[in-house]
Protein backbone atom coordinates (compact mmCIF):
# COMPACT_ATOMS: atom_id res chain seq x y z
CA UNK A 1 0.00 0.00 0.00
CA UNK A 2 2.47 2.43 0.95
CA UNK A 3 4.33 1.98 -2.53
CA UNK A 4 0.78 2.88 -4.41
CA UNK A 5 0.88 5.84 -1.97
CA UNK A 6 4.06 7.42 -3.24
CA UNK A 7 3.78 6.50 -7.06
CA UNK A 8 2.42 9.65 -8.00
CA UNK A 9 5.06 11.47 -7.04
CA UNK A 10 7.62 8.90 -8.12
CA UNK A 11 5.94 9.67 -11.51
CA UNK A 12 6.08 13.01 -10.74
CA UNK A 13 9.93 13.06 -10.03
CA UNK A 14 10.44 11.05 -13.38
CA UNK A 15 8.65 13.45 -15.48
CA UNK A 16 11.06 15.96 -14.24
CA UNK A 17 13.88 14.58 -15.02
CA UNK A 18 12.53 13.44 -18.51
CA UNK A 19 11.80 17.65 -19.13
CA UNK A 20 14.97 18.67 -16.89
CA UNK A 21 18.22 16.74 -16.90
CA UNK A 22 19.54 17.15 -20.79
CA UNK A 23 19.47 21.26 -20.18
CA UNK A 24 21.74 23.50 -19.09
CA UNK A 25 19.81 26.36 -20.41
CA UNK A 26 16.22 27.19 -20.99
CA UNK A 27 14.46 29.80 -23.44
CA UNK A 28 10.81 30.77 -21.60
CA UNK A 29 8.68 32.59 -24.13
CA UNK A 30 5.89 34.15 -22.93
CA UNK A 31 2.97 33.85 -25.59
CA UNK A 32 1.02 37.27 -27.20
CA UNK A 33 -2.27 35.24 -26.02
CA UNK A 34 -5.07 37.64 -24.74
CA UNK A 35 -3.30 40.76 -26.16
CA UNK A 36 -6.86 42.27 -27.28
CA UNK A 37 -8.01 41.79 -23.97
CA UNK A 38 -5.04 43.39 -22.35
CA UNK A 39 -5.82 46.34 -25.08
CA UNK A 40 -9.25 46.49 -23.58
CA UNK A 41 -7.52 46.45 -20.04
CA UNK A 42 -8.34 43.53 -19.02
CA UNK A 43 -5.55 41.59 -17.92
CA UNK A 44 -5.14 38.25 -19.45
CA UNK A 45 -3.89 35.18 -18.10
CA UNK A 46 0.10 34.15 -19.08
CA UNK A 47 0.90 31.12 -21.49
CA UNK A 48 4.66 30.15 -22.02
CA UNK A 49 5.92 28.11 -24.26
CA UNK A 50 9.39 26.42 -23.25
CA UNK A 51 12.28 25.33 -25.08
CA UNK A 52 16.01 24.62 -25.13
CA UNK A 53 18.80 26.61 -25.73
CA UNK A 54 22.51 26.89 -26.58
CA UNK A 55 24.23 29.94 -25.28
CA UNK A 56 26.03 30.30 -28.49
CA UNK A 57 22.54 31.32 -29.68
CA UNK A 58 23.13 34.66 -27.26
CA UNK A 59 24.02 37.59 -29.43
CA UNK A 60 24.19 40.43 -26.41
CA UNK A 61 20.28 41.08 -25.54
CA UNK A 62 18.87 39.33 -28.60
CA UNK A 63 19.01 34.92 -29.49
CA UNK A 64 19.14 34.03 -32.60
CA UNK A 65 16.32 33.27 -35.25
CA UNK A 66 17.10 29.34 -35.02
CA UNK A 67 16.65 29.60 -31.35
CA UNK A 68 13.35 31.06 -31.40
CA UNK A 69 12.21 28.52 -33.97
CA UNK A 70 12.91 25.64 -31.81
CA UNK A 71 10.83 22.83 -31.00
CA UNK A 72 9.10 23.60 -27.72
CA UNK A 73 9.40 20.96 -25.03
CA UNK A 74 6.92 22.47 -22.39
CA UNK A 75 4.30 24.52 -21.78
CA UNK A 76 2.47 26.60 -18.92
CA UNK A 77 0.00 28.03 -18.25
CA UNK A 78 -1.44 30.73 -15.41
CA UNK A 79 -4.85 29.40 -13.44
CA UNK A 80 -6.04 32.22 -11.88
CA UNK A 81 -9.60 34.46 -11.50
CA UNK A 82 -10.52 37.18 -13.92
CA UNK A 83 -11.75 39.12 -10.74
CA UNK A 84 -8.14 39.14 -9.14
CA UNK A 85 -6.13 39.76 -12.66
CA UNK A 86 -8.38 42.67 -12.76
CA UNK A 87 -8.73 44.54 -8.94
CA UNK A 88 -5.88 43.25 -7.88
CA UNK A 89 -3.48 42.58 -10.93
CA UNK A 90 0.36 43.09 -9.18
CA UNK A 91 -0.60 40.94 -6.14
CA UNK A 92 -2.89 37.86 -7.21
CA UNK A 93 -2.19 34.68 -6.91
CA UNK A 94 -2.16 31.89 -9.50
CA UNK A 95 -0.90 28.51 -10.16
CA UNK A 96 0.99 28.15 -12.89
CA UNK A 97 0.62 24.68 -14.13
CA UNK A 98 3.28 23.12 -16.46
CA UNK A 99 2.72 20.10 -18.85
CA UNK A 100 5.10 18.77 -21.47
CA UNK A 101 5.22 18.44 -25.12
CA UNK A 102 5.23 22.25 -25.40
CA UNK A 103 1.18 22.84 -26.26
CA UNK A 104 -2.06 22.15 -24.17
CA UNK A 105 -2.97 19.30 -23.05
CA UNK A 106 0.80 17.09 -22.32
CA UNK A 107 1.07 15.27 -19.16
CA UNK A 108 1.29 17.30 -15.93
CA UNK A 109 5.39 18.01 -15.07
CA UNK A 110 5.39 20.48 -12.71
CA UNK A 111 3.38 23.56 -10.67
CA UNK A 112 4.10 26.46 -9.41
CA UNK A 113 1.92 28.21 -6.68
CA UNK A 114 2.06 31.43 -5.76
CA UNK A 115 -0.16 32.83 -2.33
CA UNK A 116 -1.96 36.13 -2.70
CA UNK A 117 0.65 39.24 -1.92
CA UNK A 118 1.03 42.54 -2.02
CA UNK A 119 2.34 44.75 -4.82
CA UNK A 120 5.96 45.95 -4.66
CA UNK A 121 4.83 48.98 -4.58
CA UNK A 122 1.78 50.80 -2.77
CA UNK A 123 1.60 54.48 -3.83
CA UNK A 124 4.90 54.67 -5.17
CA UNK A 125 6.37 53.56 -2.21
CA UNK A 126 8.11 50.31 -1.73
CA UNK A 127 6.60 47.78 0.08
CA UNK A 128 7.92 44.93 2.29
CA UNK A 129 5.37 42.38 3.55
CA UNK A 130 3.25 39.93 2.22
CA UNK A 131 6.30 39.89 -1.02
CA UNK A 132 5.82 37.41 -3.43
CA UNK A 133 6.62 33.90 -3.48
CA UNK A 134 6.35 30.52 -5.39
CA UNK A 135 6.50 27.55 -4.29
CA UNK A 136 7.46 24.46 -6.21
CA UNK A 137 4.77 20.69 -5.97
CA UNK A 138 3.54 18.04 -7.91
CA UNK A 139 0.80 18.80 -10.45
CA UNK A 140 -1.08 16.65 -7.37
CA UNK A 141 -0.32 19.31 -5.17
CA UNK A 142 2.56 18.06 -3.22
CA UNK A 143 5.46 20.36 -2.15
CA UNK A 144 8.85 19.53 -3.83
CA UNK A 145 10.47 21.30 -1.04
CA UNK A 146 11.91 24.64 -3.19
CA UNK A 147 10.21 27.81 -2.60
CA UNK A 148 11.53 31.33 -4.68
CA UNK A 149 10.47 34.94 -3.13
CA UNK A 150 11.11 38.44 -3.34
CA UNK A 151 13.82 40.03 -0.93
CA UNK A 152 13.03 43.25 0.89
CA UNK A 153 16.16 44.73 2.33
CA UNK A 154 18.01 48.33 2.68
CA UNK A 155 18.86 48.29 -0.66
CA UNK A 156 15.78 49.12 -2.05
CA UNK A 157 16.15 49.66 -5.51
CA UNK A 158 17.94 46.76 -6.16
CA UNK A 159 15.52 44.10 -7.21
CA UNK A 160 16.54 40.38 -5.96
CA UNK A 161 14.83 37.28 -5.36
CA UNK A 162 15.88 34.49 -3.03
CA UNK A 163 15.73 30.53 -4.07
CA UNK A 164 15.79 28.19 -1.06
CA UNK A 165 15.15 24.61 -0.33
CA UNK A 166 13.89 22.76 2.30
CA UNK A 167 13.89 26.33 4.00
CA UNK A 168 17.96 26.64 3.22
CA UNK A 169 18.75 29.42 1.00
CA UNK A 170 20.33 28.35 -1.90
CA UNK A 171 20.79 31.41 -4.35
CA UNK A 172 20.36 35.17 -4.44
CA UNK A 173 19.42 35.91 -8.34
CA UNK A 174 19.60 40.21 -8.59
CA UNK A 175 22.08 41.69 -11.46
CA UNK A 176 25.23 43.34 -11.03
CA UNK A 177 25.63 46.49 -8.65
CA UNK A 178 27.79 49.54 -7.76
CA UNK A 179 27.43 52.21 -4.94
CA UNK A 180 28.01 49.46 -2.26
CA UNK A 181 25.37 47.36 -4.05
CA UNK A 182 22.72 50.04 -3.52
CA UNK A 183 22.17 50.83 -7.52
CA UNK A 184 22.10 48.43 -10.35
CA UNK A 185 24.75 48.50 -12.61
CA UNK A 186 24.50 50.75 -15.53
CA UNK A 187 23.98 48.77 -18.68
CA UNK A 188 25.21 50.82 -21.72
CA UNK A 189 24.80 48.13 -24.25
CA UNK A 190 21.05 48.53 -24.15
CA UNK A 191 20.13 51.44 -22.41
CA UNK A 192 16.67 50.61 -21.37
CA UNK A 193 17.46 50.13 -17.19
CA UNK A 194 16.05 47.02 -15.78
CA UNK A 195 14.54 45.78 -19.43
CA UNK A 196 17.32 43.73 -20.33
CA UNK A 197 20.26 43.71 -17.35
CA UNK A 198 21.21 40.12 -16.16
CA UNK A 199 20.07 38.52 -13.13
CA UNK A 200 23.19 36.47 -11.56
CA UNK A 201 23.41 33.41 -9.55
CA UNK A 202 24.83 34.56 -6.35
CA UNK A 203 25.81 32.76 -3.13
CA UNK A 204 23.62 33.67 0.12
CA UNK A 205 26.49 33.85 2.40
CA UNK A 206 29.27 35.62 0.11
CA UNK A 207 26.99 36.98 -2.21
CA UNK A 208 29.83 35.95 -5.08
CA UNK A 209 28.49 35.66 -8.50
CA UNK A 210 28.27 31.72 -9.42
CA UNK A 211 30.50 31.83 -12.81
CA UNK A 212 31.44 35.87 -12.45
CA UNK A 213 29.53 38.88 -14.31
CA UNK A 214 30.08 37.26 -17.22
CA UNK A 215 28.04 37.42 -20.31
CA UNK A 216 27.85 33.02 -20.59
CA UNK A 217 27.73 32.82 -16.97
CA UNK A 218 24.70 31.43 -15.09
CA UNK A 219 21.97 33.99 -15.12
CA UNK A 220 18.11 35.16 -16.04
CA UNK A 221 17.61 37.62 -18.47
CA UNK A 222 15.15 39.01 -20.62
CA UNK A 223 16.14 38.76 -24.34
CA UNK A 224 14.82 40.75 -27.26
CA UNK A 225 12.45 38.02 -29.35
CA UNK A 226 11.52 40.45 -32.44
CA UNK A 227 10.15 43.80 -32.98
CA UNK A 228 6.43 42.20 -33.62
CA UNK A 229 6.59 40.95 -30.37
CA UNK A 230 8.84 43.29 -28.02
CA UNK A 231 6.99 46.81 -29.75
CA UNK A 232 3.24 45.02 -30.15
CA UNK A 233 2.55 43.28 -26.40
CA UNK A 234 3.58 42.60 -23.37
CA UNK A 235 4.86 39.33 -23.50
CA UNK A 236 8.52 38.63 -22.74
CA UNK A 237 10.80 36.11 -23.49
CA UNK A 238 13.80 35.26 -20.81
CA UNK A 239 16.84 33.03 -20.93
CA UNK A 240 18.06 30.61 -18.06
CA UNK A 241 21.03 29.06 -17.67
CA UNK A 242 21.83 27.06 -14.94
CA UNK A 243 24.48 26.72 -12.66
CA UNK A 244 26.93 24.20 -13.19
CA UNK A 245 26.17 20.47 -11.71
CA UNK A 246 22.75 21.46 -11.10
CA UNK A 247 20.10 18.99 -11.07
CA UNK A 248 16.65 18.34 -12.32
CA UNK A 249 14.82 18.90 -9.29
CA UNK A 250 16.30 22.46 -8.66
CA UNK A 251 15.87 22.78 -12.45
CA UNK A 252 12.61 22.61 -11.77
CA UNK A 253 12.69 25.15 -8.69
CA UNK A 254 14.50 27.60 -10.67
CA UNK A 255 12.26 28.08 -13.42
CA UNK A 256 9.89 28.62 -10.73
CA UNK A 257 12.17 31.27 -9.88
CA UNK A 258 11.89 32.55 -13.33
CA UNK A 259 8.26 32.67 -13.55
CA UNK A 260 8.20 34.72 -10.05
CA UNK A 261 10.98 36.84 -11.61
CA UNK A 262 8.67 37.46 -14.57
CA UNK A 263 5.61 38.45 -12.38
CA UNK A 264 7.39 40.46 -9.86
CA UNK A 265 10.06 42.83 -12.15
CA UNK A 266 9.75 41.91 -15.90
CA UNK A 267 5.48 42.58 -15.69
CA UNK A 268 3.81 46.04 -15.37
CA UNK A 269 5.73 46.40 -11.91
CA UNK A 270 8.50 48.64 -13.84
CA UNK A 271 6.36 49.47 -16.82
CA UNK A 272 6.98 52.92 -15.82
CA UNK A 273 11.05 52.79 -16.24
Amino acid sequence: MAQVVGAPQQQSMDAIEAAFAKHEALLVKQTMRGCLQECLGCEAKSEYKISGFDMAELEGVRVSEAALKRDDEMYATEESSLFCRCCWRDGRPFNMAVSGGGAPGGSGVVNYNKPCSMPLQMSSFPCCFMLPKVETTTPEGAPLGSESEYICDACLFVPKLKYSENGQAVYILRPETCCGGCCVACDCVSCKGLAYTPFFFHDPETMQPVGGYEDKAPQIRKVWAGFKKECFSTADTFMVKFPPNTDSKRKAGLLGLSFLLDFAVFERQQEDQ
